[in-house]
């Protein structure tokens, strides 16, 4: 008796030994993987679509429409890459629900499943000046799933990448990180690009703020190698980029006061306390020498009380979006827009 409760014994630990073993080989959430899809919607609210993109996955394979030299990418373009099994990418008019029938604008889908974990970077070609929208999904079902949205202006001829880390072993809805890459250029394009589009003011005014763009882009080369100091004895480039970071808030800071209080009349938007407060802050600091050298002979004070000025709420939050990416990947920190930070204080009231 006590010999056959020992074997049970080692019977009952074996089969746990087994399961554990199991487990760890494939672990319950694992199952769950094959269920989980996402999808990518994308267009430029226009007839036809200005924008196309390639959805590459950790292993390199791709789905999506690269461009073809010489070939017109509209109308209706199906995918020329389809590379990742179990993709789908197709553009489609956008259905009017109102009417009842298929609309006038064209857009894009992209559909995914099964989900393998790892990063996927999606790349944007654009082929006119326009303002894009893009639509992330990840779910398990329609009642289950998280949506991130965002737009943005694209330059005729240029491309720009998002990414983000998918792991389908998370429960769902779990947010994905999506990471946009901005450059100096990009925020040049975007501005650029508002203006063309009638949504930011004239030529003169675009002009003293691709010139901010250009002193910020200048003062990072401080960061990289500052004056007086030899790479070659040690030196190290400053981590945080205070310099361009602050010159950065300064140009958010303008675009903020003519889209609050131009309403294209000059007279209501006068910049010049917070220059103040700037110059003050940091006009004896030695890393802003060239800046305010620069500025301070910029033909942007003979036009200021004369220029068209506006910036309207679409291309605010676009280039301010993309500034505050660019501040943060130089090591600083986002500063809260006052007109938001209010609002929230007044929700905890």
């Amino acid at each position: 008796m006590e010999l056959d409760d020992l074997i049970k014994s080692k019977r009952i630990n074996m089969t746990i030994i087994f399961c554990l073993a199991l487990f760890l080989i494939f672990p319950l959430t694992s199952f769950a993987q094959d269920d989980v899809k996402f999808n990518i919607f994308a267009g430029t609210n226009s007839e036809d679509i200005k924008i196309h993109f390639v959805l590459t996955d950790s292993l390199g394979r791709r789905t999506g429409y690269l461009p073809e030299p010489g070939n017109d990418p509209s109308p209706l373009r199906v995918a020329n890459l389809q590379e990742i099994p179990n993709t789908f990418y197709d553009t489609e008019r956008l259905w009017d629900e109102e009417a009842g029938d298929v609309g006038s604008d064209e857009s894009i889908q992209f559909y995914s499943h099964p989900v393998i974990a790892g990063t996927y970077t999606i790349t944007v070609f654009a082929f006119a000046d326009t303002t894009y929208y893009m639509s992330f999904e990840e779910y398990l079902s329609i009642d289950n799933k998280i949506s991130i949205e965002f737009k943005g202006f694209m330059s005729s001829g240029t491309t720009l990448q998002y990414a983000t880390f998918i792991d389908p072993t998370k429960p769902i809805p779990f947010k994905p990180i999506i990471t946009k890459t901005v450059t100096f250029q990009l925020l040049r394009d975007d501005v650029n690009v508002a203006y063309k589009l009638n949504q930011i003011g004239d030529d003169k005014f675009v002009d003293s703020l691709i010139r901010m763009i250009n002193l910020a882009e200048r003062l990072v080369e401080i960061c990289d190698n500052p004056k007086g100091h030899d790479k070659s004895k040690g030196h190290k480039k400053d981590k945080v980029c205070k310099p361009a970071i602050a010159v950065l808030n300064m140009f958010i800071k303008r675009l903020e006061i003519a889209n609050r209080k131009c309403d294209n009349k000059p007279q209501f938007c006068d910049e010049e306390p917070a220059w103040l407060a700037f110059r003050k802050e940091h006009g004896k600091d030695k890393n802003f020498k060239d800046f305010f050298k620069e500025w301070d002979k910029d033909k942007w004070h003979k036009w200021k009380n004369k220029c068209k000025r506006f910036v309207t709420d679409e291309a605010l939050n676009i280039i301010r979006g993309d500034a505050e990416i660019l501040i943060q990947d130089l090591g600083g920190k986002v500063k809260p827009d006052k007109k938001e930070k209010k609002t929230k204080n007044n929700e905890h009231d």
